[in-house]
């Protein structure tokens, strides 16, 4: 992973939410038994979480696609601004890939991950 230090980190997730295509954003939440759970698209998240009777952590992660690259974000939930942006490299951006296809909606087919998902089939 690259990170990205010469950039400020929120005017650079800006652009990429503008002008990007992105893959996934989650969080983690604990309830008060303790239980783990993973919680998808930050706003659905606060909303399912607050439901479900889970506490969110301070900070979730985007991964987005751009200019060929894909970036992981690392974002503040409650006020949606950036604190660090990295660059995957190939090795995380295959099983990055892998997660996704292996994950809902598309539970191991590759066929129809990458028909649904463009932006992945540079990195096939």
């Amino acid at each position: 992973m690259i990170e990205l230090s010469n950039i400020h980190p929120d005017r650079f997730y800006t652009d990429l939410v503008s002008n990007g295509v992105l893959i996934e954003e989650k969080v983690d939440g604990s309830n008060e038994d303790g239980d783990l759970n993973t919680f998808y698209g930050f706003e659905d998240a606060v909303y399912e979480a607050e439901e479900e009777s889970y506490t969110l952590e301070a900070y979730g992660t985007a991964h987005i696609f751009k200019d060929g690259k894909i970036y992981m974000v690392t974002v503040h939930i409650e006020s949606s601004e950036a604190s660090g942006v990295n660059e995957l490299e190939a090795g995380e951006i295959k099983d990055l890939i892998n997660e996704l296809i292996n994950g809902e909606p598309h539970e191991g087919d590759a066929d129809s991950f990458y028909e649904s998902n463009a932006w992945a089939v540079a990195f096939k």
